[in-house]
This record gives structure tokens, sequence and C-alpha cells, in this order.
């Protein structure tokens, strides 16, 4: 298989990827196809099966200097022109469709395209900005992903020559696209793909390589076999840069980075990872695609630093983490793969007593976290170290509050979701605890109220990222749709005073420091008692009696 990719820019040079099996040339008539002839094949025949209206079999007799119409030896080559052979439409098949995807129909309303459709010779596809894409399969089993930020014309989608030869005509107006295309030997004729765009063609058969343009230039990356940039070969691990002012140089493109695989499931949403930087990279490329099929793109990004992050959300499931270095020339080098899988699902719960790093009393500490709408049960973990090797505690809990009996020392806790069936989600962020002797017995005169108690402290896990700060809102319904109260913290705890008894919603999103925000948390759950505040009725009561 071979692959073919492009971006987006503005000198949208791409190319022309034609596979043709045994392609020979026959002069006057362009690329010919190599029919080996079976039994019973007589010219009239073939003429009637694969040429097309006005091409007799006369000039296909003289084309191959045949003595005998009638009499064909089987096993004989014959060189039939591309050109002559009969052309009918097909279709292709839309496989997957990620973000906003639309269909752009002549004499139709545009529409969002949907995985399953067929599209046809005039259709035209435009992908969002931001990580949505779509993977086209054709007649002949070549796949075509369109990238974000792209709009592809379809020209022409045709089989000629019965079903002996296939040919895909597409025009690239903007974007990028990546083409795997089936290279079949035993069985030709090898299909033949155009990708055309509004200034130059790239010639390629049976190679993979990579094509983007922006506004300084086109640039190439060839992966495997051979590319013709004009009239210059371009060979494996090689790239060049085509300006207005011609093709430069080819040079070696940049190594793979050195990534490691997670060692285990990653559990935290959104997606950040690292590696060690490549010597001359000026930048990077991350991408990530579902692990049954390569071209099912889910997340891309150019990174300035050796790390990437999505604010995209992205299901639990198995996918394949793709990295490169780009160069100072805008050359992208080799790909580094390592697979991964994501199971931040069901969330933890978001503890709320005992606080991060809350100096508690020893004997029976009392532990509250809020519900998770798909938990069944919790996970709670206490242990003296924060990897939890040697857990002291360790309960499964039906409900979202515990008490566990702790000496002085210092500790850590965590908690995690579980739905029915078993299914957990990952391990909420360790939170430290320091337990204390207990102070000495108050004095005998009654006690004072003391308002700050009667706040609601809320915690969850910190982002990895550095810079992060949290918007928190909580509501009296799910839909949040008339928040009671809404902060802002710079760290993974707050705490605010409710308007009153009764249950309520809270969710929290993390903001990058660069201002972009990612989703919002799962909705989760905690209740406010009725005995809350019984003190703001005493004078009430003294003036009663």
């Amino acid at each position: 298989m071979s692959y073919l990719s492009m971006h987006r820019g503005a000198l949208p040079g791409l190319l022309a990827l034609v596979a043709l099996s045994s392609p020979v040339h026959a002069a006057g008539d362009g690329p010919a196809w190599a029919y080996r002839v079976r039994a019973g094949d007589t010219l009239i025949a073939l003429q009637a099966r694969l040429l097309r209206p006005g091409i007799g079999w006369q000039a296909l007799q003289q084309h191959n200097e045949v003595a005998d119409p009638r009499r064909l030896p089987v096993g004989q080559t014959l060189q039939i022109p591309v050109a002559w052979l009969r052309t009918r439409p097909v279709e292709a098949e839309v496989l997957f469709v990620h973000g906003e995807v639309e269909l752009r129909r002549p004499g139709e309303a545009p529409r969002p395209l949907a995985s399953g459709e067929r599209v046809a010779d005039g259709d035209e596809i435009v992908t969002g900005a931001r990580s949505a894409s779509t993977v086209l399969r054709f007649d002949d089993g070549s796949r075509l992903l369109v990238e974000p930020g792209s709009r592809l014309r379809i020209e022409a989608l045709l089989r000629r020559g019965a079903s002996a030869y296939r040919e895909s005509r597409l025009r690239l107006e903007a974007g990028g696209a990546e083409a795997s295309v089936q290279t079949r030997p035993a069985a030709p004729p090898r299909p033949r793909l155009q990708i055309r765009t509004p200034v130059v063609n790239l010639a390629v058969r049976g190679t993979e390589f990579r094509a983007r343009t922006d506004e300084t230039g086109t640039r190439l990356e060839v992966l495997e076999g051979r590319v013709a940039a004009g009239a210059r070969p371009v060979g494996a691990g090689l790239g060049i840069v085509a300006t207005r002012g011609g093709v430069q140089p080819a040079a070696p493109l940049l190594p793979a980075p050195l990534l490691q695989a997670p060692a285990a499931a990653v559990g935290r949403l959104p997606l950040a990872f690292a590696w060690t930087p490549t010597p001359g990279a000026a930048a990077y490329r991350a991408q990530v695609f579902d692990a049954e099929g390569d071209s099912r793109l889910r997340l891309d990004g150019r990174f300035e630093s050796p790390a990437a992050d999505w604010p995209d959300e992205l299901p639990d499931g198995r996918y394949e983490l793709r990295v490169r270095a780009i160069a100072a020339d805008g050359l992208e080098g080799l790909d580094a793969r390592v697979a991964l899988e994501l199971k931040a699902r069901p969330e933890p719960p978001m503890p709320m007593t005992p606080t991060p790093g809350a100096r508690v009393d020893a004997g029976r500490v009392p532990l509250r976290w809020t519900r998770h709408p798909e938990a069944e049960h919790y996970r709670l973990q206490i242990a003296a170290t924060a990897d939890f090797a040697a857990p002291l505690v360790d309960r499964e809990l039906n409900a979202t509050e515990t008490e566990a009996e702790l000496v002085p020392g210092d500790y850590f806790w965590r908690l995690r979701s579980v739905r029915a069936g078993g299914d957990a989600g990952p391990w909420g962020e360790a939170l430290a605890l320091q337990v204390v002797e207990p102070p000495p017995a108050p004095p005998a005169e009654p006690p004072r109220a003391d308002t700050a108690s009667d706040r609601v402290s809320l915690a969850w896990p910190a982002s990895p990222r550095p810079g992060v700060h949290y918007e928190i809102q909580v509501a009296r319904d799910a839909a949040f749709a008339e928040p009671v109260a809404e902060g802002r913290s710079d760290g993974p705890a707050w705490s605010f005073e409710p308007p009153g008894a009764g249950l309520y919603d809270v969710r929290v999103r993390a903001v990058g420091a660069d201002g972009r925000a990612g989703g919002w948390g799962s909705a989760q759950q905690f209740e406010v008692p009725r005995a809350w505040r019984w003190w703001w009725l005493l004078p009430a009561l003294l003036w009663l009696h």
C-alpha cells in the first residue's frame, strides 16, 4: 500500500498519482494497459467489451500488429491505450466523518456529510478547521483522508474497460489530503488517481509521500519509492521545497522523534504528550488516529515545542499517536508511532472533604465526595505514600461519604468511579492529608458560631499542564440553565457559600495559559442538609421566647 498526504496552502501545488499495472506509453496515445489474452478472446470481442464507441477493433489490430483478429494466442500481451477504454461513472463511499464536514452537491443546499453516504462527480466536500476530517473509499479500494480546513471537489470517478481499470480525478482547492492507493501487482491494472490543484501536479507510482502547500511554496517528503517533482526525481528519505523561483535541491528528512509509549492507559483529558527534542527541529506535528484504520484522523496539530495537547474531547478507545519533527524550511520528517489506550471515563468523583492538604483530628476522619451519574459504586484508597503501594484503607462504597479511623501521620487518599459490571474509571489525583492530635477539650462556655464553616468546599485532580486555572459552576439543575454560583480558581479546589439547603449539581473545566477552555467535566452532585445554618434562627427564637 502506498500513501500520499498533502496539506493546505497558498501555492497549492500537488499531484497526479498514477499507478498502472505494467504501465507502457504507446506512441502518441499516452499510457497503455497491458492486457493478457485469455481463451476465447478475439479483437472483435475485446472491442465490444473494453473499447469506447468510435474505437474499432481494426485500431487495436494495427496498434499491436495482429495478423488474425480472430485468433489470438492465449497469454499474448496486447497494449491497449488507456484513452481507448470504455468508461462508466462510479461512486465513492464515505467511510468516516469526524467534526464539521459539509457536502455541497450541484442543485442542492449544502448539508452535513454523513458516514455511509456515497459521493459522485461534481460533489464538493468542505471540512472544518478544528480536527474535522472524512475518509472516502473509491471503487478500487483506495482511500482518501480529507484533512481539517480542506475543500475537495470530485471531478470524475470512472471505471474503464468493463472492470479492468479505475480512474479517479479530484481537485484540491484548499487544505490537505492523504491517500492510500491499493497496489496489486498480481491483479493488473493498478488504479489511477489524480489529485489536481490550481498550480502544480506531482507524478508517482507505488510510493508513499506527503506534500503540503502554503504561501511560501510547496513541500514534498518522500517516505518510500520515488516521486517526480517536475523533471526531478526525489527518492525515499528526501524532501524538496518548490517555490515560484524553482525547485530547491533535495535534503534528508529529519529522523523520527524519540517517543515513549504510555506505560498504562491514559486516564486524563485533555490529551497531553511530551517527547525528547529532535536536533534540528523548529516545530513538530502530532496526530491521533483510530487504531483500527490508519486513515481515521481524530486529532491534528502543529506545536512549537516537543509537547502536544488538544482541547478536543476524545472517546475512550485505542488509538495511534504519530509525531514528526519539522525542519526550519518546513519539511516534515519521519513519523514516530506509538499505540495508546484512552480510559478516562467514568471520571473520578470530586473530593469535597477533607480539602487538599488539610489538617484533621485523629480518630474517625470523615471523607466526602460528589456523586457521579454513571457510577454504581466508588472505590476509596488511603495510603502513607503517593504511589499507594501498600494501601491502609481499600474500600468499595455505594455512598458518597464514609469515615476512616486514622492515627496521627501523613496520608494520601484517592477515589475512582465504577460503573455497573465492574467498568472502573481512572483514579483521581492523590490528595495529601495530615492527621494530627486532637486539640484540648474546649472551655465550658458555649461555643460561638463560625460563619467560615458554612461554606461548601470542592476539590478535583490538578491538570498536569502549567499555567492552568479552573472555572466552576454550581446549579440546581443538571442542565446548568441558571447557575446559582460560578467561580474561578488558580488551584484544584474552591469553596462557596450555598444559598440554602438542597441538592446541587457542580461541574468544572480547565482553561489553558493561552485562554483555550476545555470541555466541561461531567456534572456531579452534592447535598446541603436542612440543618445547615440552624443558628441563623437563634435570634428569632429568643425573641419569641
